[in-house]
C-alpha cells in the first residue's frame, strides 16, 4: 500500500538499514541508509513511499522520486527509484514484486515515460534484472563518500530509446575511463593527479 499517515518515516528508514546490512556482507553499502526520515520525507515529497507491512510492521518498502535532468542521456523529468528495502527474512518472497507492481501503477499516473535508477557495479544481479526489463547502462559514476565503491546509472526510455546501442556503450565506457582515471570510488579527486594539474 501507499505509506498511510501511521506509518513513521523512522519504520521505513529501519527497514531500508536492516536490507543494507545484507548488502554489506556483499561489499556495498546504500548511501540512502544513512539517510534521516526527515530527509526522506522531504527528497520524496513529489513522489510516493510504499510500504509493504505484516501485523503492522514495515517489512519491505519502495518509492520514487520525480527529478528534472539536464544530462546528456535526458533533459527533462525522469522517475528515479530510490529508498527500496525489504526485511532480510523476507527477501526473495513476493513482497518486491507485489510493491513493484503498485509503485509501476502509480507512475504510469505521472506521464512520465523515462524512468532512472542507479546501483553499485558489483551489484551484477540489479544490474543484470534492470537490462533485461529494457534498462540501458548510461553512465559510469563515483559514489558518495563512505560508500567505497563505483555505481552505474540505468535509464529507461518507455517510449523507446532515443540513442543506438553503440552510442549508448561508447558514452558508457567513455565515462568509466574518465571515473575511474580521475575519481576515487568516493567521489573524490585523485591527490596524485593534483600536481598534474596544478603544474
Amino acid at each position: 500500500m501507499e505509506k498511510p499517515e501511521w506509518v513513521s518515516w523512522e519504520e521505513v528508514i529501519a527497514c531500508i538499514r536492516a536490507a543494507d546490512d545484507v548488502n554489506r556482507k556483499k561489499g556495498f553499502h546504500m548511501h540512502i541508509a544513512d539517510a534521516t526520515p526527515d530527509e526522506i520525507k522531504e527528497d520524496i515529497k513529489d513522489g510516493k513511499c510504499f510500504v509493504a507491512l505484516y501485523e503492522d510492521k514495515v517489512i519491505g518498502t519502495l518509492s520514487y522520486k520525480i527529478r528534472n535532468l539536464k544530462k546528456w542521456y535526458r533533459r527533462g523529468k525522469v522517475i528515479y527509484y530510490s529508498y527500496d528495502g525489504i526485511l532480510p527474512e523476507y527477501q526473495g518472497s513476493d513482497v518486491y514484486f507485489n510493491l513493484s507492481d503498485l509503485r509501476e501503477q502509480s507512475i504510469r499516473e505521472t506521464g512520465i515515460k523515462v524512468y532512472q535508477c542507479h546501483t553499485a557495479v558489483n551489484n551484477k544481479i540489479v544490474i543484470k534484472m534492470n537490462q533485461i526489463y529494457g534498462y540501458k547502462k548510461v553512465l559510469f559514476r563515483p559514489n558518495f563518500i563512505g560508500c567505497g565503491y563505483y555505481s552505474v546509472t540505468l535509464v529507461k526510455w518507455e517510449d523507446g530509446c532515443p540513442f543506438p546501442d553503440w552510442y549508448l556503450k561508447a558514452m558508457f565506457n567513455l565515462s568509466k575511463f574518465v571515473t575511474k582515471v580521475f575519481f576515487t570510488t568516493e567521489g573524490k579527486f585523485r591527490p596524485s593527479l593534483k600536481r598534474y594539474i596544478n603544474g
